[in-house]
């Protein structure tokens, strides 16, 4: 079944935490790059190689504007060049869109759907992409496939050192006459509650670039579907919307390997208890051993009647036949 996901978040340099002793002091897009293609990358910021085992990528390209330089195709120069760009210590990178593609269309047909997404909504408006298509297996057991979308904040400079403008294109993250549109809505309906400035809060939110880019996913995946001739399709509007009135259901994640976790974890905490009772054991034998002999006779005797009785709780009952009386 076709399931609706389109998450936005963006890299930042800054780590978030507490850097740990010895661990990363921040951020590296090369390394989510590398991490996302499956690639190994050379971060020349940090003088430092990435490479992680993504055995479910199963598609990478690059998608840019026309007449990008030949060097924007090439994933590790293509980064490299948005470190160099990026001068504060907390710099956002890069933006990423996380996609769940409809197991309905095959690979071929899945990789020309998201092609097609980003080439007109992001490429179009001057916006370099590195997609990463991943297909890992679902907790049910089927595949799982989902893109991941990297995008540059910076539109492209060949007059520059770095290859992109000095500026970011502000317009990508929200228009600022709709940024302000929608603050006032929201204020408005916060202080009556009324239902009409609720409708002109949702009108207003429709205009932002995230709210197009959601309902153009839909649009674009439903549009597969219907050339497939799946009846499936997705809709990324709220329940409520919807008109369906159940509670949304949360994301499991990492989760869903908890259950599978938990049998094994048992089994070897229970291997570990045995061992440690082992040991304790051995080490009261050779204290009774060097210093009372007639305890440690006592105690052999109480290891036996304890092996005793668990023999018995395990030990099956006789079953005594029933002997008809005569009549």
């Amino acid at each position: 079944m076709a399931i609706y996901h389109l998450r936005l978040k963006l890299i930042s340099r800054a780590l978030g935490r507490a850097a740990r002793p010895g661990g990363a002091t921040q951020r590296s897009v090369v390394a989510a790059a590398a991490y996302r293609s499956g690639e190994r990358l050379y971060d020349s910021s940090q003088d430092k190689w990435f490479e992680f085992d993504k055995p479910d990528v199963v598609h990478t390209e690059i998608l840019a504007p026309d007449n990008a330089p030949g060097w924007v195709f090439d994933r590790q120069t293509l980064w490299n060049r948005v470190e160099r760009a990026e001068t504060r210590c907390d710099s956002q990178l890069a933006r990423e869109v996380e996609i769940t593609l409809p197991r309905e269309l095959t690979k071929d047909q899945q990789v020309e759907l998201v092609r097609s997404f980003v080439r007109e909504t992001y490429v179009r408006l001057g916006m370099v992409a590195d997609i990463a298509i991943h297909c890992p297996q679902a907790s049910d057991g089927k595949q799982q496939p989902h893109a991941h979308v990297m995008l540059a904040l910076r539109e492209l400079d060949p007059s520059s050192k770095t290859g992109f403008y000095r500026k970011k294109n502000r317009d990508w993250n929200e228009i600022p006459e709709i940024a302000k549109a929608v603050s006032k809505a929201r204020k408005r309906y916060n202080n009556t509650g009324l239902l009409e400035d609720k409708l002109a809060l949702e009108a207003a939110e429709s205009q932002r670039n995230v709210k197009k880019w959601r309902a153009g996913w839909a649009e674009y995946a439903n549009r597969a579907l219907k050339e497939v001739g799946s009846t499936e399709r997705i809709d990324h509007r709220t329940l409520e919307a919807q008109g369906i009135f159940r509670l949304p259901q949360p994301h499991i994640g990492l989760a869903r390997h908890i259950e599978k976790a938990y049998a094994y974890l048992k089994d070897r905490i229970t291997q570990w208890v045995a061992v440690k009772k082992r040991t304790l054991l051995y080490h009261e034998v050779e204290h009774y051993k060097k210093r009372d002999p007639a305890k440690l006779a006592d105690f052999v005797l109480r290891l036996s009647d304890m092996a005793e009785d668990m023999a018995a709780q395990y030990r099956r009952p006789t079953q005594i036949p029933e002997v008809p009386l005569d009549r």
